[in-house]
């Protein structure tokens, strides 16, 4: 019994200690061209990034850094980024157009709206002129039109969510509005979200 007491009051110090550790890793560092070079390498290797989102998010940092260390100049730290971005766009590292055509691509698969598409990519800070290019040069590659790449996406919709034709019959009319309402929220027109419900389960298979 004792030694438990005793593991039982030795908690609270240790997990005190542990968060003490934590919290001062959790320090921002000092901006310099290295430690934004690395940090920023580090972020592409794992996400996906437009320009000016990749810059957003570096600011974050330098933000973050000069909140804490506050004998750092930001206009001096955020020039630091604007050249870290002009290096990594002259590498290829950031590509607007290939990012928004692959996101594009992308979302079209996971059965996305052009409504969603476009608020998608607007908030990675691509403009509503490169967002528009990019579902273009989708449609033409797929050899189709804005209707059909859309009917495509809201079939892939109800297939993933099991809706629609791909719920049993007997609950289909019960639950249409629902249903509908899923849709619309997803950003298809009634039109369409009306047209793939209707459909059956056989031709419904996008």
């Amino acid at each position: 019994m004792e030694p438990a007491e005793h593991k039982a009051r030795t908690r609270p110090v240790n997990q005190k200690s542990s968060n003490s550790s934590r919290a001062k890793k959790r320090l921002p560092k000092k901006i310099t061209e290295t430690y934004l070079h690395n940090s920023g390498l580090y972020y592409l290797q794992r996400f996906a990034a437009s320009k000016a989102h990749f810059k957003s998010v570096m600011m974050r940092k330098v933000r973050r850094s000069c909140q804490h260390h506050t004998d750092q100049d930001l206009e001096a730290c955020k020039a630091m980024v604007e050249r870290l971005a002009g290096v990594f766009e002259a590498s290829g590292l950031l590509n607007d157009e290939s990012y928004v055509s692959g996101a594009v691509a992308s979302l079209m698969r996971q059965g996305r709206s052009d409504k969603y598409i476009r608020a998608k990519l607007l908030s990675k800070r691509l403009s509503l002129e490169q967002i528009s290019s990019a579902l273009e040069a989708f449609r033409l590659q797929e050899g189709k039109n804005a209707q059909d790449t859309e009917i495509e996406a809201a079939l892939r919709f109800i297939r993933r969510k099991k809706i629609g034709p791909y719920r049993p019959q007997e609950l289909r009319s019960e639950l249409l509005r629902k249903d509908l309402g899923a849709l619309a929220r997803a950003g298809f027109s009634y039109d369409i979200a009306q047209r793939v419900l209707e459909m059956d389960v056989n031709s419904s298979d996008a």
